[in-house]
């Protein structure tokens, strides 16, 4: 009978813990070295009061102020509904060359102010502006 002195193959565990390390130092590396995008604002450019006389006139102006975020926007005393597309194609048909200014109060956000101003321009208004909220609080 031959003698078999080779040893019997012992099956090796691979040990995943030098795996797991080195995922994490390479997770640590990517993450310190890369750079984030900054958070970006919204450049609105504002009216600025001055002195000078301008070309408009007061009745070319159409003044749309925003109370609160509740969708609705005020004009001579009574409030309208944002989504009434009907009275702001009557609105602009009656100003065609006017300026429609947008006016805020404290506490109104920025997204209601653009979403007054889109609807402003999908009904055909040709000049859009955001009235300068810190001009009358400049003055006082």
């Amino acid at each position: 009978m031959p003698l078999n002195l080779s040893q019997p193959k012992r099956k090796t565990a691979i040990s995943l813990t030098p795996l797991i390390d080195i995922v994490f130092i390479l997770l640590l590396f990517f993450m310190l070295t890369s750079s984030f995008v900054p958070w970006r604002t919204v450049d609105t450019p504002l009216s600025v009061a001055s002195d000078a006389p301008s070309a408009a006139k007061d009745n070319d102006i159409v003044l749309l102020t925003l109370k609160q975020n509740d969708q609705m926007v005020w004009l001579d005393g009574s409030a309208y509904a944002i989504s009434d597309a009907a009275w702001f194609k009557k609105l602009i048909s009656g100003h065609k060359k006017g300026t429609f200014a947008v006016s805020a109060e404290d506490g109104v956000n920025l997204q209601s102010v653009l979403n007054l101003a889109d609807r402003l321009k999908e009904s055909g208004a040709k000049t859009v502006s955001i009235a300068n909220a810190f001009s009358s609080k400049d003055k006082e």
